[in-house]
């Protein structure tokens, strides 16, 4: 009988700055699951690795008087040391701007979602706060500010690609309902539900 195969990863956080409390803990409790994993003899896949194509790195690369491929390089060393000190094994740790791989990888994605006809280029509108990397409509703000940073975002006009999520809303809805796709803990499922039943906008 083969073993059962895993795959467990963690965000890829931006490297603006050096890693904090919170990604070193999201980064343990991965490790904790994949370890568990593998003592049960199921074959694991866990990789990491960090986004080093981010707003925020040009603008705290700027703030620091260094080039951006310099703090880039240096936070993103820092993330990738904390293997070390916190005993981590994962397998893989994939910097977006350096390694090789990643490229080819997004390449493929992007040719796959075209020729699905999922990609579509527009023009758009709208309050981007720069912190979240997000646009945001009115009512999700609070006070006009945005929920997570508390300061007021940008009206940003730009024309970009887009990816056709809508046409997905109905196939995800049944993966989740059925437990094909499976989301834990139960209160983030009926979240995630509540969110998709509201309806998926490109945005």
């Amino acid at each position: 009988m083969t073993a059962p195969t895993y795959y467990v990863t963690t965000t890829i956080p931006y490297v603006n700055a050096s890693p904090h409390l919170g990604f070193a803990l999201e980064l343990v409790q991965a490790d904790v699951l994949a370890r568990h994993r593998r003592q049960r003899g199921d074959a694991v896949r866990f990789p990491s690795g960090t986004d080093d194509n981010s707003l925020k790195n040009v603008l705290a690369a700027a703030a620091e008087g260094v080039s951006t491929q310099e703090l880039v390089d240096r936070n993103a060393g820092a993330f990738e040391a904390l293997r070390g000190p916190l005993w981590l094994s994962f397998d893989d740790f994939i910097r977006t701007s350096r390694n090789p791989r990643h490229r080819p990888g997004v390449e493929r994605l992007w040719r796959t979602c075209a020729a699905s006809g999922d990609l579509y280029r527009k023009h758009y509108e709208g309050l981007y706060c720069v912190g979240c990397e997000q646009f945001y409509t009115p009512g999700e703000l609070v006070d006009g500010r945005c929920p997570e940073h508390g300061t007021e975002p940008q009206r940003v006009a730009e024309e970009n690609w887009f990816f056709r999520l809508s046409r997905y809303q109905d196939r995800l809805l049944g993966l989740i309902e059925s437990g094909r796709l499976r989301i834990e803990p139960a209160a983030r499922r009926n979240e995630v539900l509540a969110f998709v039943a509201a309806g998926l906008r490109e945005k």
